[in-house]
């Protein structure tokens, strides 16, 4: 295998998380939920590693992760066009990046109770519904999966984040 295949296949499988070895998409999912709890912390728990304070109004933390959440699609995509070749499969369940963005965008309705902690039961939630969605795959999640290469792989997780991104916002109005 080339060193590019190499490198292509540590990005897809984020960083490794992909590669364990029960549930790849669980454990790339998890990778995000973490992330964001290690740097917003969660409510009564963890104060994370970011300033809790901000200006009030301000949209930094929001669009910086709406950033990061477009790159990893935009790096997804390119990725999954090889992944048939680096994989030898055409949606290969250690390339995780598919997730990280379905999760991101199941996260997004928690963005603006950010910098400040995570509520422990929302963020819970967006994690469960995004993997219900990514694995049931309502429509139109399943004729996504069938565009082709990394937009097939990455654009049924988009939608499947989008359907949790609805439920934790649903939730949240709720007084969750």
């Amino acid at each position: 295998m080339s060193a590019g295949a190499r490198t292509r296949r540590l990005l897809g499988s984020g960083f490794g998380a992909g590669l364990l070895p029960i549930a790849p998409g669980t454990w790339g999912s998890l990778v995000v939920l973490v992330l964001m709890a290690a740097l917003h912390g969660v409510s009564g728990w963890w104060g994370g590693l970011l300033p809790a304070e901000a200006e009030p109004g301000s949209h930094a933390v929001p669009l910086a992760w709406a950033l990061a959440v477009a790159a990893t699609w935009i790096v997804g995509v390119r990725l999954g066009n090889r992944a048939a070749a680096d994989w030898g499969e055409e949606d290969p369940g250690a390339f995780v990046l598919d997730e990280f963005v379905g999760q991101g965008i199941a996260l997004f309705p928690l963005l603006p109770v950010l910098p400040g902690p995570l509520p422990p039961l929302l963020a819970l939630a967006a994690f469960l519904l995004f993997r219900i969605f990514d694995v049931l795959k309502p429509p139109p999640c399943r004729r996504l999966e069938a565009l082709p290469g990394g937009l097939g792989i990455m654009a049924d997780d988009l939608m499947a984040g989008v359907y949790a991104a609805v439920g934790v916002a649903v939730l949240r109005a709720a007084g969750l």
